[in-house]
């Protein structure tokens, strides 16, 4: 049998440009296949992140408690959850409170000001917390809410009274007095505020204090519903 060479070699040649496209095909498409799972774990990533965000912003979060002005209810190092979304203030709870909010409200006033505008946008206060003056920066404190607004708060004879009528306290067994001869009491609630105290009344910076005084509700991060730290410890807080 005779063989045309001319034909067997174009047969041969095509076949073997038809391997060749098949391998650089597929190191193509290896090469999509790791980009685009790199990009997919990077978009992954990006997504948790993000509804982390959202999550620590809007619904809850997990804050450690720094001193002892909340002895004996909690204690220092205790971690707590904290749930923000629509929470508003009630008498008897615990709560996270920003306690330079109005500082850093009236910083930011000031500079507002400087710049010729009526109020700060929210990007102009994101931009501007990476960089705060020391005494505007957020600190935040734990405190038992002891009235809202347009209640009435009184001192008398080392028992908080509550509208008239006196308190009842089953987390606490001492006594409490005013620590700062600048508020008079009685003294009402103003609008939009809440009059707040530590359990640990002899070592508390709260309410009774010029330095604090009442306690805006935008200020307040959220209620104190759990703590989960220490384990021995776990339980609701109230």
């Amino acid at each position: 049998m005779e063989y045309n060479n001319e034909e067997l070699g174009n047969e041969t040649g095509t076949e073997v440009s038809a391997v060749t496209d098949d391998k650089k095909t597929g190191k193509k498409t290896k090469k999509k296949s790791a980009l685009r799972e790199i990009f997919e774990w990077v978009y992954s990533i990006a997504i948790a992140i993000v509804i982390a965000f959202v999550i620590k912003q809007v619904f809850f979060d997990v804050v450690k408690v720094d001193g002892h002005s909340m002895d004996p209810t909690l204690h220092d190092g205790d971690r707590l959850i904290v749930t923000k979304l629509g929470y508003e203030p009630e008498q008897g709870d615990i709560i996270i409170l920003d306690s330079t909010y109005h500082l850093r409200e009236e910083y930011y006033d000031r500079i507002a000001e400087s710049e010729g505008k009526d109020e700060l946008s929210w990007w102009d206060k994101f931009v501007l917390g990476f960089d705060l003056p020391e005494d505007v920066k957020k600190v935040y404190f734990v405190k038992r809410v002891i009235a809202t607004e347009g209640q009435t708060v009184d001192l008398r004879d080392g028992k908080v009274y509550v509208d008239g009528e006196e308190l009842y306290e089953p987390y606490y067994s001492g006594e409490t007095y005013s620590i700062d001869s600048t508020v008079e009491y009685p003294i009402t609630v103003d609008e939009g505020c809440v009059f707040v105290m530590g359990d640990n009344r002899g070592n508390s910076l709260d309410s009774r204090s010029s330095r604090l005084g009442q306690v805006e509700t935008e200020a307040v991060l959220g209620k104190s519903q759990l703590r989960i730290f220490p384990f021995n410890a776990i339980g609701t807080t109230k």
